[in-house]
């Protein structure tokens, strides 16, 4: 033992790592022979440093990923007889799989940028929330379209009208940084995290949602598995998502794994936090107050109570507003706008559409801005309230036009104008009048506007009428449920076309950059992007609003049919040979609507086949195709 001593000593002092390598464990070997990528050590420099004032985090993240990297060896050298007096040098010549350290160094990756976005959620608002005044106007260098904010900070995110993405400041306007642009992204399913340093956006069917650093623009993570983002779960260091088949998942950043969700929830469109810390999870009709807890297993949700929203076409927009701290929610049903007590299940439906636009802001926790259409066409700004149902009209002349945009959880709103944007809050109000007697004289002036317009078409027609003129606005179709159809005896016209295609939908209320409304505008487009099949494509596009939807040149030719269907009309650029029907099946954008179910019968009785896929959203610019 002395010779052996003394041995081990000469070699320490002679520099050898003889030593250290002997007191390794085999796992270790494997990954010093063969090191994890370049982009792992990369993302793990880039965690040390966001982590330098924090011990303890630094710890507890280490331990993991230690864990994580001793899998890896062992995993890899499994097959090998690596011994205690092996050197690393030894290892490195061993016939190690390549492809074994390939998939290991994809799971320490993905462990190591869900811990990234895990510590940028974890830290103070990238900038101070700010109390919004009277209405600011700012110009941030950008043709804008559209944008969301922070709940818990002084951050929004900006689109432009060629996809750009840029952070800026509220209500400075004073811009951060710009972020990559996704082709395919669906900015308006887009969700800041509460400190505003991280959004998550969801990319086109199979892209997964993308996580990026809205400080630096960098992209720390893409979940794969993540259809859309649902809500943050904030004080859990998690997210509730949903993957491509509407199935719930929890991505826990803290353990840094995705898991299962509620069985029960299938196919939600929309989640939503209150104030209590619950969440409001829902579709169209139906919705679920949702507790979530950490316990040793993991993330935990419980269902606390179901809610069925029975008036109107129930929620259509985008994700509801928590009002009245929390008791109740607010939303678009189509065009018109809905109350739902959370506590009582009461409903109030008000039929506001032919007068009051639907996009609207939070002001309080009792009233909303909303536009009511003018004479002539032109829009005026109110503020509802929700308690009593009363409207009481905006004086404050500045930000009082352009498109109304909610600031998410907090009072507040953005609205876009055609060279800047407007952050305000407080706005001088005249007296209120009860929306029952406001619906009542617009309905009046709109019946006078109709007779006037029959007179003036009486004196040019010689005597006959037409009740089509006049009116404050083109007034849009009332809702009404689609009827069942019965195509058991009708002949089907494309089913030998049918027999061997893939069928494949896309369902829209509105494009995303459709900023007129009705018969008669300019309407907006989306753009289709046709991804290479082994099938023949079967294409059923669905709209409200007039869309032209255009087609990316690419692999057009195996389109073989197109089936149109849409409220309004509308049209298709770029189908080549392809064939384009108009069909009668209404518009939907929900699989879980009726008139989902009313477009699959459509579809049928052109084809004898159902939709086989199906991509939805209330609105939309980009969408990809094919590729199955």
């Amino acid at each position: 033992m002395r010779i052996i001593a003394v041995s081990l000593l000469a070699l320490s002092i002679s520099g050898c790592s003889f030593v250290e390598e002997a007191l390794l464990s085999p796992g270790e070997k494997v990954n010093r022979a063969f090191p994890p990528s370049a982009d792992i050590r990369a993302t793990e420099e880039t965690l040390h440093n966001l982590m330098d004032d924090d011990e303890s985090a630094q710890e507890k993240l280490f331990a993991q990923y230690g864990a994580l990297r001793e899998i890896r060896g062992l995993t890899c050298g499994k097959s090998l007889a690596i011994s205690r007096f092996d050197s690393v040098e030894d290892i490195r010549k061993l016939p190690v799989s390549r492809d074994c350290l390939i998939a290991q160094d994809e799971i320490l990756l993905r462990f190591l940028q869900i811990k990234q976005v895990e510590r940028r959620i974890s830290q103070a608002a990238l900038r101070p929330i700010t109390p919004l005044e009277a209405p600011t106007f700012v110009s941030p260098g950008l043709d804008i379209t559209s944008g969301i904010s922070a709940s818990a900070a002084g951050v929004a995110i900006l689109q432009g009208t060629r996809g750009e993405l840029l952070s800026i400041e509220i209500p400075s306007g004073k811009p951060i940084v710009k972020l990559p642009q996704l082709s395919d992204a669906r900015f308006h399913d887009a969700l800041l995290s509460p400190n505003g340093r991280v959004l998550a956006l969801p990319g086109g069917y199979g892209k997964g949602v993308t996580f990026f650093d809205t400080e630096t623009g960098a992209v720390l993570w893409q979940a794969r598995e993540a259809y859309n983002l649902l809500a943050w779960l904030t004080g859990l260091s998690a997210a509730v998502a949903s993957d491509s088949d509407g199935q719930l998942l929890i991505i826990d950043f803290q353990s840094g794994e995705l898991s299962a969700g509620l069985p029960a929830l299938k196919r939600q469109s929309w989640a939503l936090p209150l104030p209590d810390g619950r969440i409001a999870i829902g579709t169209d009709r139906a919705l679920s107050l949702v507790a979530y807890e950490r316990d040793a297993n993991g993330i935990q949700g419980t269902i606390l109570k179901s809610l069925t929203i029975k008036a109107g076409p129930g929620v259509t927009s985008l994700r509801p507003t928590s009002m009245l701290d929390g008791r109740a929610l607010f939303f678009v049903s189509v065009r018109d706008l809905m109350k739902l007590d959370l506590e009582s299940g009461q409903e109030t439906l008000w039929k506001t559409g032919e007068f009051i636009g639907n996009r609207y802001a939070k002001l309080s926790e009792s009233t909303v801005l909303v536009d009511a259409y003018e004479r002539p066409v032109r829009t005026r700004p109110w503020a509802l309230n929700i308690e009593d149902a009363s409207l009481s009209p905006v004086e404050t002349e500045e930000g009082s036009a352009g498109i109304i945009y909610e600031l998410y959880g907090r009072a507040g709103f953005m609205r876009r104008s055609l060279d800047g944007v407007w952050f305000g809050l407080h706005l001088q109000q005249g007296k209120s009048l009860a929306l029952a007697d406001f619906l009542s004289n617009r309905n009046l002036e709109r019946q006078m506007a109709k007779l006037e317009a029959m007179t003036q078409q009486s004196s040019t027609t010689g005597g006959q009428t037409s009740l089509g003129g006049g009116g404050l606005r083109p007034s849009p179709p009332a809702y009404t449920a689609q009827q069942p159809l019965d195509h058991r005896n009708a002949p089907i016209p494309f089913a030998e076309v049918a027999k061997d295609a893939q069928i494949e939908g896309i369902g829209v209320y509105e494009s995303s950059n459709n900023l007129s409304k009705g018969p008669g505008n300019r309407p907006g487009s989306i753009s289709l992007a046709i991804r290479p099949t082994a099938r023949p494509l079967i294409l059923v596009l669905s709209s409200y609003e007039s869309v032209t939807w255009r087609i990316s040149p690419q692999d057009k030719d195996n389109i073989k049919l197109i089936l149109l269907s849409s409220y309004y009309p509308s049209s298709v650029e770029g189908a080549g040979n392809a064939r384009t029907v108009v069909i009668n099946g209404g518009f939907a954008y929900s699989r879980e609507s009726e008139d989902y179910a009313h477009l699959r019968k459509a579809v049928m009785a052109q084809t004898g086949r159902d939709i086989q896929i199906f991509q939805g959203s209330y609105k939309g610019s980009h969408f990809s195709v094919g590729g199955r």
